[in-house]
């Protein structure tokens, strides 16, 4: 059954990092996901996740500076064995937090080199990453960010993703399908679950407009996850929604169930 995960990144950001699995749990959740780092030392966030009785069950390889615009560098020819290296980092916290995917974001465009040349570059990395990973029990999955919030992704709306994990030929890379990103692309989250089927290794969801908590925009929750059930899903999808206010009343009458 396709169960919801607390994404520590938004969620209880009133909250110092090392409290947040802890907030998770109290509101229902057994499952959390988290950016990187998840806190300033990382050991000790896997210690407060065991400590909580959750479990990661997905947390980003390092991006770069997020607040700063940088979403990842498999694009870059000199930066491959940084983005390997983020890779390992990160599936070394997941796993050692009982869960396996670890989201690497592939970059954006730099602006020299056609996309084409620099997905080429891209696929080689994640390809590398992934035999890595692997070797830990993690596989990675790669996220579609809309280039109304990000000003130009290389994988833009889940089908370029899709063509992208096709392309890189790996058991194990897979999609990160983000409802709200789908839908500030204009695509309807739910008939894009349909399509990538399989290909689906993860799923997130916040409404939209607004990125807000389910409920406060447009989108059908429950649509979107029954989609997903029928592409044959049945991981988390992780709230990755910012709330309006405090982290529990945002979270009042949703449940840790989808």
């Amino acid at each position: 059954m396709i169960a919801l995960s607390a994404h520590l990144g938004t969620l209880f950001g009133e909250l110092a990092p090392l409290e947040r699995p802890a907030a998770a749990r109290a509101a229902g959740f057994d499952a959390v996901e988290a950016w990187w780092p998840p806190a300033d030392d990382p050991g000790e966030w896997i210690a407060a996740v065991r400590r909580a009785g959750v479990t990661a069950v997905l947390v980003n390889a390092d991006g770069g500076d997020l607040a700063a615009g940088e979403r990842g560098f498999c694009n870059v020819p000199a930066r491959g064995d940084d983005v390997v290296a983020a890779a390992v980092a990160a599936a070394r916290v997941v796993r050692a937090c009982g869960g396996e995917v670890v989201n690497l974001l592939v970059g954006r465009d730099d602006g020299g080199r056609a996309p084409r040349e620099q997905l080429d570059v891209a696929r080689g990395v994640v390809r590398e990453a992934a035999d890595e990973v692997a070797r830990l029990g993690a596989r990675i999955v790669v996220e579609h960010l809309n280039d109304r919030d990000v000003a130009g992704p290389l994988l833009p709306t889940p089908a370029a993703a899709a063509a992208f994990v096709r392309s890189v030929r790996h058991e194990g890379v897979e999609v990160l399908l983000d409802a709200y990103h789908a839908a500030r692309m204009g695509l309807d989250p739910a008939t894009e679950a349909v399509a990538l089927g399989s290909l689906i290794g993860h799923a997130q969801f916040a409404d939209h407009p607004g990125r807000g908590a389910p409920g406060t925009g447009r989108l059908d929750r429950d649509a979107f996850v029954a989609a997903l059930a029928r592409a044959g899903y049945g991981g988390h999808v992780g709230l990755e929604f910012v709330p309006a206010g405090p982290t529990a009343a945002a979270l009042a009458g949703l449940g840790a169930r989808a």
